[in-house]
């Protein structure tokens, strides 16, 4: 499938629709599908901390969690 050819597709069909139902759907999904300014500032900051080498392992964490909440 050449993504390009079928975007063109996709816009030439989306140019001619009358259907207000499927618009508000292709609306809908726009939406779910948009990452707002703090999730990504967010991800951002996350990527900085992993190449800042600011992070901790799966197993690091785990021993974290293990030894704090170890019933003694």
């Amino acid at each position: 499938m050449d993504i390009t050819i079928e975007k063109q597709n996709i816009l030439q069909w989306l140019k001619d629709l009358k259907d207000e139902k499927i618009i508000e759907k292709i609306l809908d999904i726009k939406e779910e599908t948009e990452i707002s300014d703090f999730e990504n500032q967010s991800i951002q900051k996350g990527l900085k901390d992993i190449e800042d080498g600011r992070f901790s392992s799966h197993n690091e964490v785990l021993e974290r969690f293990k030894t704090k909440f170890e019933t003694k």
